[in-house]
C-alpha cells in the first residue's frame, strides 16, 4: 500500500484549500503571515515532512506540518503550499499543501508521437512564471467532470546562438478525454527543466506553446508565449539541491 498521503497526478482534479483559522472581528488573534507558493517538500526515514524548499529562497526546516501529511521515505514532491517561515530562523510551518501536477518534458519520438494524434483541447493561462528550475503556470481549463484530463508537454525545437545560449520551445497538450465545458477549475502545473540544460551555468530560453479558445470560439494555437518579439523565459540550471 503506497504511503502517500499527497496525491501527485498528471490528471485534473479538484481540490480545495482549507484554511485552518479563523476569527471573528472582535479577536485579538492574529493571522500568521503565511505564504501562499509553489514549493518543493522533501521526507525523511519515516516519509513524514522534514524540509520546504521554495523556488525562491533557502531550504527550510520544518517545524509544524499542520497537514499530516507524509510521503516516500526520502524523496521529494511538488505542492502548492500555505506555509509560514518563523520569524528569525530558518523553520517554517506548514498549513495546507495542494497536488500539483509535474510533467518532464519529452520527445515525441520517444512515445511515436505526431501533431495529429496529440490533443489539442484548449486552455487559457492564468500566470506563468520561472521558479528556481521550474517553470510553474496555473491554467484555467473547462470541465464537467467525471472524465479525467491530462497534459503532455513536448521540447519540440531546439536553436543556439553564437553566444552559446540556447532556446527550447516547450509545447503543452491538454486532453479533455470529451468532457464537456461547463466549469472553470485550475489546473496546477511544475515543469521541470533540468534534463533540456548540457552545462551548468548554460543560460536557456524558454519559449512556450498551448491551445486555447480563439474569438471566433474554435481551437488556435497561441504564440503569446512563442512569438518573435518574446525572448523567452531566462533560466540559469540551479543544482542546489
Amino acid at each position: 500500500m503506497s504511503r502517500n498521503k499527497i496525491h501527485i497526478t498528471r490528471y485534473l482534479s479538484v481540490f480545495i484549500l482549507l484554511f485552518l483559522f479563523s476569527c471573528d472581528k472582535d479577536s485579538d488573534y492574529h493571522y500568521p503571515s503565511v505564504k501562499l507558493e509553489f514549493v518543493t517538500i522533501e521526507s525523511g526515514d519515516d516519509g513524514t515532512l522534514q524540509s520546504l524548499l521554495p523556488d525562491k529562497g533557502d531550504r527550510l526546516t520544518i517545524t509544524n506540518d499542520y497537514t499530516n501529511s507524509s510521503i516516500t521515505p526520502n524523496s521529494s514532491k511538488r505542492v502548492l503550499s500555505n506555509y509560514e517561515i518563523i520569524e528569525g530562523t530558518s523553520n517554517a510551518n506548514i498549513y495546507s499543501l495542494q497536488a500539483v501536477i509535474v510533467l518532464e518534458p519529452k520527445q515525441k519520438s520517444e512515445d511515436n508521437e505526431t501533431e495529429e494524434t496529440l490533443a489539442k483541447d484548449p486552455v487559457s493561462v492564468t500566470s506563468i512564471w520561472m521558479g528556481r528550475d521550474y517553470l510553474n503556470m496555473i491554467l484555467n481549463v473547462k470541465i464537467k467532470g467525471g472524465k479525467p484530463h491530462s497534459f503532455e508537454v513536448y521540447a519540440e525545437e531546439e536553436s543556439t546562438n553564437e553566444k552559446g545560449e540556447k532556446t527550447v520551445v516547450l509545447s503543452l497538450y491538454h486532453n479533455a478525454n470529451g468532457d464537456e465545458e461547463y466549469y472553470n477549475r485550475n489546473a496546477y502545473i511544475s515543469i521541470p527543466l533540468i534534463s533540456l540544460a548540457e552545462e551548468n551555468d548554460q543560460n536557456i530560453r524558454i519559449k512556450f506553446k498551448y491551445y486555447t479558445t480563439g474569438e471566433d470560439g474554435l481551437v488556435v494555437e497561441s504564440d503569446k508565449y512563442c512569438n518573435k518579439d518574446f525572448e523567452g523565459f531566462e533560466y540559469i540550471p540551479s543544482y542546489s539541491y
